[in-house]
Protein backbone atom coordinates (compact mmCIF):
# COMPACT_ATOMS: atom_id res chain seq x y z
CA UNK A 1 0.00 0.00 0.00
CA UNK A 2 1.14 3.28 -0.66
CA UNK A 3 -0.01 6.90 0.43
CA UNK A 4 -0.64 8.86 -2.53
CA UNK A 5 -0.87 12.74 -2.48
CA UNK A 6 0.23 15.32 -0.22
CA UNK A 7 -1.54 13.65 2.86
CA UNK A 8 0.62 10.57 2.14
CA UNK A 9 3.86 12.48 2.02
CA UNK A 10 2.98 14.17 5.14
CA UNK A 11 1.73 10.86 6.90
CA UNK A 12 4.46 8.95 5.72
CA UNK A 13 7.29 11.90 7.32
CA UNK A 14 4.67 11.58 10.28
CA UNK A 15 5.18 7.69 10.81
CA UNK A 16 8.51 7.77 10.31
CA UNK A 17 9.05 10.70 12.37
CA UNK A 18 7.18 8.89 15.33
CA UNK A 19 9.56 6.06 14.71
CA UNK A 20 7.08 3.94 12.99
CA UNK A 21 7.95 2.11 10.00
CA UNK A 22 9.65 3.51 6.96
CA UNK A 23 8.81 5.24 4.02
CA UNK A 24 9.36 2.32 2.28
CA UNK A 25 7.34 0.19 4.12
CA UNK A 26 3.69 1.65 2.90
CA UNK A 27 5.24 0.76 -0.84
CA UNK A 28 3.70 -2.63 -1.28
CA UNK A 29 5.82 -3.17 -4.07
CA UNK A 30 8.89 -3.15 -2.27
CA UNK A 31 10.81 -5.76 -1.27
CA UNK A 32 11.67 -4.66 2.35
CA UNK A 33 7.91 -4.04 3.41
CA UNK A 34 6.82 -5.80 7.15
CA UNK A 35 4.94 -8.20 6.80
CA UNK A 36 1.59 -6.99 8.90
CA UNK A 37 -2.31 -6.51 8.62
CA UNK A 38 -3.54 -3.59 7.07
CA UNK A 39 -5.04 -2.82 10.37
CA UNK A 40 -1.95 -3.01 11.95
CA UNK A 41 -0.29 -0.48 9.92
CA UNK A 42 -3.51 1.80 9.41
CA UNK A 43 -3.13 1.66 13.64
CA UNK A 44 0.64 2.57 13.50
CA UNK A 45 -0.34 5.56 10.95
CA UNK A 46 -2.52 7.04 12.77
CA UNK A 47 -1.14 6.87 16.15
CA UNK A 48 1.77 8.74 14.83
CA UNK A 49 -0.14 11.54 12.94
CA UNK A 50 -1.71 11.82 16.48
CA UNK A 51 1.80 12.08 18.11
CA UNK A 52 3.22 14.23 14.96
CA UNK A 53 0.15 16.36 15.60
CA UNK A 54 0.72 16.60 19.14
CA UNK A 55 4.42 17.89 18.49
CA UNK A 56 3.28 20.09 16.19
CA UNK A 57 0.85 21.75 18.01
CA UNK A 58 3.32 22.74 21.22
CA UNK A 59 5.92 23.42 18.75
CA UNK A 60 4.30 26.28 17.16
CA UNK A 61 2.49 27.89 20.18
CA UNK A 62 -0.67 25.78 20.23
CA UNK A 63 -0.39 23.91 23.12
CA UNK A 64 -2.91 23.63 25.83
CA UNK A 65 -3.55 26.11 28.61
CA UNK A 66 -1.94 23.29 31.02
CA UNK A 67 1.55 23.32 29.70
CA UNK A 68 1.66 26.81 30.75
CA UNK A 69 0.78 27.10 34.39
CA UNK A 70 3.06 29.39 35.36
CA UNK A 71 1.40 32.17 32.59
CA UNK A 72 -1.34 33.68 33.67
CA UNK A 73 -4.46 34.35 30.91
CA UNK A 74 -4.21 37.89 29.27
CA UNK A 75 -7.33 39.92 31.15
CA UNK A 76 -9.92 40.49 28.87
CA UNK A 77 -10.29 44.50 27.75
CA UNK A 78 -13.69 45.81 28.17
CA UNK A 79 -14.92 49.17 27.56
CA UNK A 80 -18.03 50.36 28.82
CA UNK A 81 -20.97 50.08 26.60
CA UNK A 82 -23.17 52.63 24.79
CA UNK A 83 -26.03 51.39 22.75
CA UNK A 84 -28.89 53.27 21.34
CA UNK A 85 -27.99 56.58 22.25
CA UNK A 86 -27.62 54.76 26.26
CA UNK A 87 -24.24 53.81 28.08
CA UNK A 88 -21.50 54.92 29.95
CA UNK A 89 -19.23 55.53 26.97
CA UNK A 90 -21.63 57.83 24.87
CA UNK A 91 -20.32 61.24 25.71
CA UNK A 92 -16.62 59.46 25.49
CA UNK A 93 -17.50 58.11 21.57
CA UNK A 94 -19.75 61.58 20.78
CA UNK A 95 -16.26 63.42 21.61
CA UNK A 96 -18.01 66.34 21.82
CA UNK A 97 -19.46 66.39 18.80
CA UNK A 98 -22.86 68.11 18.76
CA UNK A 99 -24.23 66.10 15.56
CA UNK A 100 -23.47 62.84 17.32
CA UNK A 101 -24.94 63.76 20.56
CA UNK A 102 -28.32 64.98 18.79
CA UNK A 103 -27.83 61.41 17.35
CA UNK A 104 -27.88 59.50 20.50
CA UNK A 105 -30.53 61.93 22.27
CA UNK A 106 -32.47 60.69 19.13
CA UNK A 107 -32.13 56.99 19.07
CA UNK A 108 -32.78 56.99 22.92
CA UNK A 109 -36.51 58.50 22.19
CA UNK A 110 -36.90 56.54 19.30
CA UNK A 111 -35.87 53.44 21.60
CA UNK A 112 -39.16 52.34 23.17
CA UNK A 113 -40.88 52.62 19.69
CA UNK A 114 -38.46 50.63 17.76
CA UNK A 115 -38.46 47.73 20.27
CA UNK A 116 -42.64 47.92 19.53
CA UNK A 117 -41.83 47.94 15.94
CA UNK A 118 -40.19 44.86 16.08
CA UNK A 119 -42.24 42.86 18.41
CA UNK A 120 -44.93 43.55 16.12
CA UNK A 121 -42.97 42.70 13.02
CA UNK A 122 -42.03 39.69 14.98
CA UNK A 123 -45.83 38.63 15.28
CA UNK A 124 -46.93 39.52 11.43
CA UNK A 125 -44.08 37.23 10.58
CA UNK A 126 -45.02 34.66 12.99
CA UNK A 127 -48.47 33.93 14.35
CA UNK A 128 -51.49 34.87 11.96
CA UNK A 129 -50.20 31.16 10.03
CA UNK A 130 -50.13 29.24 13.04
CA UNK A 131 -53.50 30.94 14.37
CA UNK A 132 -54.89 29.96 11.02
CA UNK A 133 -53.59 26.59 11.18
CA UNK A 134 -56.09 25.91 14.55
CA UNK A 135 -59.08 23.96 14.46
CA UNK A 136 -61.25 26.06 14.77
CA UNK A 137 -59.09 28.84 12.94
CA UNK A 138 -58.34 31.87 14.88
CA UNK A 139 -57.28 35.42 13.40
CA UNK A 140 -54.94 37.77 14.67
CA UNK A 141 -55.82 41.21 14.47
CA UNK A 142 -54.07 44.31 15.48
CA UNK A 143 -56.39 47.00 17.87
CA UNK A 144 -55.98 50.53 18.05
CA UNK A 145 -53.68 50.46 20.70
CA UNK A 146 -50.78 47.93 18.85
CA UNK A 147 -51.92 45.18 20.79
CA UNK A 148 -53.05 42.25 19.23
CA UNK A 149 -55.94 40.47 19.87
CA UNK A 150 -57.06 36.52 18.44
CA UNK A 151 -60.56 36.22 17.01
CA UNK A 152 -62.59 33.01 15.69
CA UNK A 153 -64.14 32.83 12.35
CA UNK A 154 -67.81 33.88 14.09
CA UNK A 155 -66.59 36.80 15.80
CA UNK A 156 -64.23 38.20 12.98
CA UNK A 157 -67.35 37.94 10.51
CA UNK A 158 -69.17 39.86 12.60
CA UNK A 159 -66.56 42.84 12.86
CA UNK A 160 -65.79 42.73 9.60
CA UNK A 161 -69.51 43.17 8.79
CA UNK A 162 -69.80 45.87 10.43
CA UNK A 163 -67.11 47.62 8.79
CA UNK A 164 -64.44 47.61 11.66
CA UNK A 165 -62.01 45.30 9.88
CA UNK A 166 -59.61 46.88 7.64
CA UNK A 167 -56.35 44.53 6.15
CA UNK A 168 -53.24 46.89 6.40
CA UNK A 169 -49.52 46.48 5.07
CA UNK A 170 -47.04 46.54 7.31
CA UNK A 171 -44.32 49.29 6.54
CA UNK A 172 -40.41 48.78 6.60
CA UNK A 173 -38.56 51.47 9.31
CA UNK A 174 -42.19 53.56 10.21
CA UNK A 175 -42.60 54.46 6.36
CA UNK A 176 -39.33 55.39 5.70
CA UNK A 177 -38.67 52.66 3.51
CA UNK A 178 -42.13 51.97 2.87
CA UNK A 179 -43.63 48.56 2.44
CA UNK A 180 -42.35 45.31 4.09
CA UNK A 181 -42.64 42.84 1.49
CA UNK A 182 -41.08 40.01 4.24
CA UNK A 183 -44.55 40.33 6.05
CA UNK A 184 -48.16 39.45 4.77
CA UNK A 185 -51.25 42.35 5.35
CA UNK A 186 -52.94 42.28 8.52
CA UNK A 187 -56.42 42.77 10.58
CA UNK A 188 -56.52 46.06 11.56
CA UNK A 189 -59.34 46.79 14.10
CA UNK A 190 -60.88 50.34 13.21
CA UNK A 191 -62.67 52.49 15.94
Amino acid sequence: MKFKGEFGIAASLLVAAAGGPSISAFDSSSSNSPVGSRREMMQQAASAIISGASVLCVGTGFASPALAKDEKAPSVLRSAGCARGAGEACADLAEGNSFILDLQRKSQENAEQADAAALAAYNNKNFPEFMASLNPPKYLVKMPDGKFQVYDNVELSKLKAAGKIKVERPLAKGGKIGLDLTQKPILVLVD
